[in-house]
């Protein structure tokens, strides 16, 4: 059974009261995470991606940058996003080992935000890529929709050892 931790309960009562306005600003996370192994750079990566703001603050050389289309088109632009992005940063080097590493995390990224089914629905997605000594991260969170109406958030994790 999952029991309540301090500080994340919210009332019933104060819940009633959130009314959804896409303009409003219904609140703010301020996450803190503790980066132990240097392999975790994969978690890093999903919550840069997972920001609103252009701001970061980390030791290892990361980027992030955004990407719009149909599903049918997005994976080519995807891919170019990642490596241009990854390639002007300063993440990565035009290195074989690099560039393998880079190519492999963002397949698995790529693969597991967009399914085969998504032919012709509308994506938006923010990308980020981060990298430590030996790892490399790559992260996709956005959302999709065969309509405006109906859109949901997806989300791509790839990890790969340089």
């Amino acid at each position: 059974m999952l029991e309540k931790r301090e500080g994340a309960e919210i009332l019933d009562s104060e819940l009633e009261e959130i009314e959804e306005e896409d303009d409003e600003m219904l609140g703010t996370i301020e996450v803190s995470f503790d980066i132990r192994q240097e392999s975790q750079v994969g978690r890093v990566a999903v919550l840069l991606a997972a920001t609103t703001s252009k701001t970061k603050k980390l030791r290892w050389r990361a980027v992030a940058t955004e990407v719009g289309g149909l599903a049918g088109n997005i994976s080519g632009k995807l891919t170019r996003a990642l490596v241009g992005a990854a390639l002007n940063g300063n993440v990565i080097k035009k290195t074989g080992a690099e560039m393998h590493a880079l190519m492999h995390a963002s397949m698995e990224a790529i693969n597991s935000f967009l399914p085969l089914c998504l032919l012709e629905a509308s994506v938006g997605a923010k990308l980020a890529i981060v990298r430590s000594k030996r790892w490399i991260g790559v992260a996709i969170i956005g959302d999709s929709a065969y309509h405006a109406a109906a859109h949901h958030d997806r989300c791509g994790l790839g990890v790969m050892h340089i």
